[in-house]
């Protein structure tokens, strides 16, 4: 420090010494270069969360649901993706739901799907919905015709006039059920009105006398059916004819269906019918990422996923290609592929381009080959259900996920799931270039409480 005179004291100055910044300047050349580093690294997301909405927790979108979850949950260390599975009162609930945001991902009957997307049936005098995605075709759900133990109905024809239910109202159930009347020529007043019934037990009168008959669209083996047929005495009735093939004609998101023989008490043989397809479906904005996520665990754990309900061991690769119904989501493709632009300062000049004495003569380098997603061969696994009430399965997987104990990591087997959060995180573009990633991948961290 130097001190100006003591006449002049505005003059007064005071002096650092230059050690200091010496110190300061050293310091910066060390931590600089490091928070550039730390900066540059690629920044990692915020897990991510899909909702599936299902249906009640004794028929199969609600195991095929917690299926899913279960292959999600088990590598969502690796990808990020976290599930739980929600049940509803099934297709149009569902619908209603993903349109919310309440969930992210749906179980829908294909007819119920079509009817959205052109704003029929039950959507009449809605628009066509244009934003829904399909990412899967899944099980095969039939018609299913059941009739009292003490009615005398053995064919589809019989059931005119008697006192029969055929689904709820605003219900997948009554979609499917009132084309089949449409095919038959039958109106609602061609049967007698049947007593009402609770919401969740609408079947009871089939076991207590109140109701000749039910139509309702179910995969198989179904807990219900099992319930019904066994403690009840309730029999499967063919839904075939003229008339039905006239229907399947008509409608492509119908097919033909036949429920196996001996899947529950009483039943020998074979029962055709008609069915509707489970489809997975999406708004068309979840992201790709998520979207690609689920496919590929799916298609890598195939042969484990089938073997997690009986209703699911017929799915292969190729029948679960999405049908035209409503657009495949983007997701569902792979991914555009990273660009390969090269500095102007990189490239070669066009006189050694087109000077042929100037190329090299060593082979050229291989592209790298794209990571592709491998599929198991689908592997039968056939259960039967005992005439025990309630359908089981010998397959203890499959056991597992019919107590619900594969929904969600533990989620309790309790009516609806807390939905979680949908994730709202972003990733920033690296500054320096980052490792490539496969398909589906989403960036790593450790997985969030359930």
């Amino acid at each position: 420090m130097s001190r100006a005179h003591p006449f002049f004291p505005p003059l007064i100055r005071f002096t650092m010494h230059p050690r200091p910044l010496r110190r300061r300047s050293t310091l910066s050349r060390i931590t600089l270069p490091l928070l550039a580093g730390v900066l540059a690294l690629p920044l990692f997301a915020a897990p991510a969360y899909v909702t599936i909405g299902t249906g009640d927790l004794n028929g199969v979108y609600y195991p095929t649901g917690g299926a899913i979850c279960r292959l999600l949950n088990e590598d969502n260390s690796q990808h990020g993706l976290h599930c739980t599975v929600q049940s509803t009162s099934g297709s149009l609930a569902n619908l209603a739901d993903l349109a919310k945001g309440e969930v992210q991902l749906a179980l829908v009957q294909s007819d119920v799907l079509y009817h959205a997307a052109h704003g029929t049936g039950p959507f009449a005098g809605q628009a066509p919905n244009e934003t829904l995605r399909n990412l899967f075709k899944l099980h095969q759900e039939s018609l299913t015709l059941l009739a009292s133990a003490t009615s005398n109905i053995t064919t589809l024809a019989d059931i005119e006039g008697k006192r029969v239910d055929i689904g709820a109202p605003n219900s997948g159930d009554r979609v499917t059920s009132q084309a089949l009347l449409e095919a038959m020529g039958w109106q609602e007043s061609s049967f007698t009105p049947p007593p009402v019934a609770s919401p969740g037990n609408r079947l009871e009168g089939l076991c207590n006398g109140t109701l000749d008959a039910a139509l309702l669209v179910a995969g198989h083996p179904n807990q219900g059916i099992g319930d019904l047929t066994g403690r009840c005495k309730a029999r499967l009735i063919p839904i075939e004819g003229e008339q039905i093939d006239r229907l399947l004609k008509q409608h492509s998101y119908y097919q033909r269906s036949r429920i196996g023989a001996n899947l529950y008490p009483g039943q020998t043989g074979g029962v055709n019918t008609f069915a509707v397809t489970a489809e997975l479906v999406a708004e068309a904005s979840l992201p790709e990422a998520e979207v690609r996520t689920v496919r590929d665990v799916l298609t890598n754990n195939l042969k484990q996923f089938t073997r997690l309900h009986p209703a699911l061991t017929t799915l292969t690769p190729e029948s679960m290609q999405a049908d035209d119904i409503v657009p495949t989501h983007p997701g569902m493709q792979d991914a555009p592929p990273a660009s390969t632009l090269v500095p102007d300062a990189l490239a070669p000049s066009d006189a050694a381009a087109t000077d042929s004495s100037a190329a090299p003569t060593g082979d050229a380098a291989a592209p790298s080959p794209e990571g592709s997603s491998a599929t198991t061969n689908q592997e039968a696994a056939g259960a039967t259900l005992p005439a025990a009430s309630g359908a089981t399965t010998t397959n203890p997987d499959a056991a597992k996920v019919l107590e619900g104990a594969a929904v969600g990591q533990g989620e309790p087997l309790s009516g609806a799931s807390t939905v979680a959060p949908p994730s709202a995180a972003t990733t920033t573009e690296p500054v320096a270039p980052a490792p490539s990633q496969p398909s589906g991948a989403l960036p790593t961290q450790a997985p969030a409480a359930q």
